[in-house]
């Protein structure tokens, strides 16, 4: 729903689609490692030797959707990369066959092979979510509808901080306004689609073999929001701590004194929103407590906000990988609770590697080595 590049951009004083754009530039870099790094992580060299070229060529279309993507619709921008390398593998793989061993073939009951109703089904959440939130950010056919949606919005100003709280000029802060989005949240759309998912998958169950229903689908939701309860509230905690620390003035002088560090800051950009996913489990929470400190280095350091913005929230990425919130996430999914510290133990070198790359991209865009790969 790319609501941390919107919480980046807003609390960063940048457009988020300019953010997006620098993001998408520097991810579709990563995008073509990440392929191979889960070949070796899955099967070692010899995974990584026997299926490179597919690797190769997943690894191209994803950072072509994150490449292409932002300057459409940045919401879309991860969905549409990875139907691209999905696509893009299947069309390989028609021409292409792996040359792996015998011993090594993997074995399917015919019974188990999917049908076609299976493959629908199975993208359906994917390719609907990308058609629903298409429609309502770029249809302009008679009527601009995102500027419709974009209307519905409840504009409130905080009590006992708005009117208060003044900007350089004496005048009231626009920052002390919450602004509600109903119908122009992305979020809203994604709730619609999971509502349309939730019956489509209750009502067909693939020839009997996935029997459930659409009460059990909805069920779900509650469930989810119970299990995560704790790392809902320390979001909210989070976001909440960063207001105060933007409002009070905390953010700005941390910035003005990290902006001593001149173009190394660069370098250090991305760690900053690692650390702030790692400790919060949320990269919107990362961005609202560092956007802010970031477009103030930026600013003393004169190097481009927009650069450490997507830095920050490409760093946030990486860390959710090692996130406590994030891990008990995943064990809960899989049904192997108390197993977080394992997975972290194995985790913790790929995301600690992956940052130091994104760091290296992010001082060579800084200090313009990149040239016009990256976007005016």
């Amino acid at each position: 729903m790319s609501i941390p590049v919107t919480t980046a951009g807003n609390l960063g004083g940048q457009e988020p689609v300019s953010v997006a754009q620098n993001m998408g530039h520097l991810t579709s870099i990563i995008c073509v490692l990440v392929p191979f790094l889960l070949l070796f992580i899955l099967d070692g060299a010899r995974g990584v030797r026997q299926l490179w070229p597919l690797a190769l060529i997943a690894g191209i279309a994803a950072g072509a959707g994150h490449f292409i993507t932002p300057g459409v619709s940045y919401e879309l921008t991860s969905v549409v990369g990875a139907l691209l390398a999905f696509a893009a593998c299947y069309l390989f793989l028609l021409a292409w066959t792996p040359t792996t061993p015998d011993e090594y073939h993997s074995e399917i009951d015919g019974a188990d092979k999917p049908d076609r109703e299976r493959v629908i089904l199975a993208l359906l959440p994917y390719v609907l979510v990308v058609v629903i939130i298409a429609i309502t950010k770029l249809w302009k056919f008679g009527v601009d509808l995102s500027a419709v949606l974009s209307s519905t919005d409840i504009k409130i100003a905080w009590p006992g901080v708005y009117g208060n709280l003044l900007t350089a000029d004496g005048e009231a802060s626009t920052s002390a306004i919450y602004n509600l989005q109903t119908l122009s949240n992305p979020g809203t759309w994604i709730l619609l689609t999971a509502v349309i998912v939730c019956i489509v998958y209750g009502t067909r169950s693939s020839g009997g073999r996935f029997q459930t229903s659409v009460g059990a689908m909805f069920a779900v939701l509650p469930r989810t929001i119970y299990t995560l309860r704790m790392s809902i509230l320390t979001i909210a905690s989070v976001m909440a701590l960063a207001y105060v620390m933007n409002f009070s003035g905390q953010t700005t002088a941390v910035g003005a004194a990290l902006a001593t560090t001149g173009a190394a800051f660069a370098f250090l950009s991305p760690v900053l929103g690692w650390i702030g996913t790692a400790v919060a489990g949320s990269a919107t929470s990362a961005g609202a407590l560092f956007a802010n400190l970031q477009a103030t280095a930026a600013a003393g350091a004169g190097l481009d906000p927009r650069i450490l913005l997507a830095a920050n929230t490409i760093g946030g990425g990486l860390g959710k990988i090692v996130s406590p919130q994030n891990l008990a996430i995943v064990t809960t999914a899989v049904d192997a609770p108390g197993t977080d510290a394992e997975i972290l133990k194995k985790a913790a070198p790929y995301s600690i590697g992956l940052l130091l790359v994104l760091c290296c991209l992010v001082l060579a865009a800084s200090q313009g080595w990149l040239g016009a790969y990256m976007p005016a």
